[in-house]
């Protein structure tokens, strides 16, 4: 059985999900979406999720982890955050193979197209996993995971 931790990295709301293929079909082991308070110091906030994501990664020991790829283009300072995040996780991936995608990308492996909306990600993810991720920001993450599963096959 291979595993992925898919994250969905972002300071103020960090989606993860662990998706595992076993003859072909994917499950959901676990997901959920780490939240950080915007009063709280920066290295406050990345330790929270560091740990979070730590734990995960040690009950679930994924094979690889699949990130999304952040773009400076939408919100600068935002986005500037979103790689700090993004460090972090890659830190907990050490070892691990990696896999980056690009929003359209992932829409393009889980819906058909890169023009997707969030709902019918999120939709595509229910229906390729027999259950829907409790948060959008934990159905983004299931989607980079399987996105990594997809890429993986032979």
């Amino acid at each position: 059985m291979r595993r992925v931790l898919g994250v969905d990295p972002g300071l103020t709301a960090t989606g993860y999900a662990v998706v595992a293929e076993e003859d072909g079909h994917f499950r959901l082991l676990c997901g959920g979406t780490v939240r950080t308070r915007a009063q709280d110091p920066l290295p406050e906030r990345l330790l929270h999720i560091h740990r979070t994501l730590a734990h995960v990664v040690e009950a679930w020991d994924p094979w690889a982890v699949a990130l999304e790829e952040v773009y400076l283009a939408r919100n600068a300072p935002s986005a500037l955050y979103t790689v700090q995040v993004t460090g972090v996780v890659l830190l907990l991936a050490c070892g691990r193979e990696v896999f980056r995608y690009a929003p359209r990308e992932v829409k393009r492996w889980i819906c058909g197209h890169g023009g997707a909306s969030k709902e019918q990600v999120w939709h595509m993810v229910a229906h390729l996993l027999g259950q829907r991720p409790d948060s959008d920001h934990a159905a983004d993450a299931a989607a980079l995971a399987l996105c990594a599963l997809l890429a993986a096959r032979p």
